[in-house]
C-alpha cells in the first residue's frame, strides 16, 4: 500500500472529490489512525459481552455494535467524499478520534446504568461531522443539496443523542434509537439530492476490508488471552486453535469472495445493501470471537456451555453468512451457488447451536467454515 507523504495546507476548500478511474486513492496515515481508535470501541463491547454472556448482554452488544459502527462509517464516507488532507480537517478527526476514545470508555459504565457519558460523547461526533459537512456546503459547486442534507440529518441525529442524556433511562434507549433512525436514513436522502458519484468505489471496499481486520483481531485476541487464562491447558488450547482456524476461513471467505463492483454500478439497492450489509459482517466476527474465548473458558473447566454462550459463537457466524450471502446477491445481480452455499453453511452452524460441548461446538463451527472456504476457493 503506497501512501505518499503530503505537507497540508492550514485551510483548502474541501471540494467534493471525482473519481478518477485512472488513479488508485489508498487509505491515508490519517484513515489507518482513526481505525486504531476504534479498536478500543470494538474491544470494549467485546469484552462486555464476555463479562456478561446472557441474553441482556447480547442485547446490549447488539444495540451497542451499531451506534459504534455507524460513527466509523460515517467518518469514512465523508472522508472519501471530501478529503482535502488541509489543517482544519486532521484537527477535525484528532477531536474525532478523542471522542471515540471516550465513547469507548463509556461501554464499561452503561450495564451499571451510567450510559450518559456515552450519549453525550456520540452525540459530540455527530455534531462534528454535521459541522465538516456544513463547511463542505459552503463550497458546493452542483452538490449543495447532498452536504446540506448530510449536515442536517447528522446534526438532528447528533441532537437527539445530546438531549438522552436529559432523559432517566430506559427513556434515553428509546431515544438513542430514534437518533439512529435518523443518522442511517440520513444518506439515502442525501444521495438522491446528487447525480454524480460522491465516493471512490475501490478506496471505500479498501476501508471496510481494513475494519474487517480490525474485528478479526478480536478473534485473535481472543484466542491469546483464553489460552494464557489458562496457563496453556489443553483443552483451552485446543478450543483456541479451532477458534483461529474459525477466524483464519473468515478471513480466507471474505477477501478471497467479496467483491466491490456493487458498489460501482448505478442504483441505491446494490450500494447500500453493501455497505448496509457490513453491519452484519463486522458485529457477527466480533460476537464470535467472544464465543470462542467463551468456550475456552468452559473448556478449561469442563462445562458445558449454555444456550446464550452458544447463541453467540454460532450466531455471529450466522448473521456474517447471512450478510455475504446478500452481498454476493446483489454484486452478482441473481441468487448463485456462491450465496447458496452461505446460506446452506448458515444453516448448519444454526443446527449446531444444539452442542453444549465447547470443544465439539467449536470443532464443528470449523469443520462448516473450513469447507465453505474450500468450496469457494475452487
Amino acid at each position: 500500500m503506497a501512501i505518499t507523504p503530503t505537507r497540508p495546507g492550514w485551510r483548502r476548500p474541501p471540494t467534493l472529490r471525482d473519481p478518477d478511474p485512472q488513479e488508485e486513492r489508498h487509505p491515508s496515515w490519517l484513515e489507518l489512525f482513526f481505525d486504531l481508535c476504534f479498536v478500543a470501541a470494538v474491544a470494549a463491547l467485546a469484552a462486555d459481552l464476555h463479562h456478561d454472556p446472557t441474553w441482556g448482554g447480547i442485547a446490549r452488544f447488539c444495540g451497542l455494535f451499531v451506534p459504534v459502527w455507524w460513527a466509523w462509517m460515517g467518518y469514512t464516507w465523508y472522508a472519501s467524499a471530501f478529503d482535502n488532507d488541509d489543517a482544519v480537517f486532521r484537527v477535525s478527526w484528532f477531536a474525532a478520534m478523542g471522542l471515540v476514545i471516550a465513547m469507548a470508555a463509556g461501554v464499561d459504565t452503561i450495564s451499571t446504568g451510567g450510559s450518559g457519558e456515552f450519549a453525550v460523547s456520540y452525540a459530540a461526533l455527530q455534531l462534528l461531522l454535521a459541522a465538516l459537512f456544513l463547511r463542505a456546503r459552503r463550497h458546493a459547486e452542483g452538490w449543495r443539496g447532498f452536504a446540506g442534507r448530510y449536515a442536517a440529518g447528522d446534526a438532528l441525529g447528533g441532537a437527539i443523542w445530546l438531549a438522552s442524556a436529559a432523559v432517566p433511562e430506559p427513556g434515553r434507549y428509546l431515544l438513542w434509537a430514534a437518533g439512529m433512525v435518523v443518522l442511517m436514513g440520513t444518506p439515502p436522502l442525501a444521495v438522491v439530492a446528487y447525480e454524480g458519484k460522491a465516493f471512490d468505489a475501490a478506496h471505500i471496499a479498501e476501508r471496510y476490508g481494513l475494519f474487517t481486520l480490525i474485528v478479526l483481531g478480536e478473534s485473535v485476541v481472543a484466542a491469546s488471552a483464553a489460552l494464557a487464562a489458562a496457563g496453556f491447558d489443553a483443552r483451552s488450547g485446543v478450543t483456541a486453535a479451532l477458534g483461529f482456524a474459525v477466524a483464519a476461513a473468515i478471513w480466507w471467505i471474505y477477501f478471497d469472495s467479496v467483491r466491490w463492483t456493487a458498489l460501482g454500478r448505478e442504483g441505491l439497492r446494490r450500494s447500500f445493501t453493501w455497505g448496509y450489509g457490513h453491519l452484519l459482517v463486522f458485529a457477527g466476527i466480533a460476537a464470535t470471537a467472544v464465543g470462542v474465548h467463551l468456550a475456552a473458558d468452559a473448556a478449561q473447566h469442563r462445562e458445558s456451555l449454555d444456550l446464550p454462550m452458544r447463541a453467540i459463537a454460532a450466531g455471529g457466524l450466522v448473521a456474517y453468512l447471512l450478510a455475504l450471502a446478500a452481498i454476493q446477491h446483489v454484486t452478482v445481480e441473481r441468487f448463485d451457488r456462491v450465496a447458496g452455499r452461505r446460506l446452506i453453511a448458515a444453516a448448519a452452524i444454526t443446527a449446531s447451536i444444539a452442542i453444549s460441548a465447547p470443544i465439539a461446538l467449536i470443532a464443528a463451527l470449523a469443520a462448516i467454515m473450513a469447507v465453505l472456504a474450500f468450496a469457494e476457493s475452487g
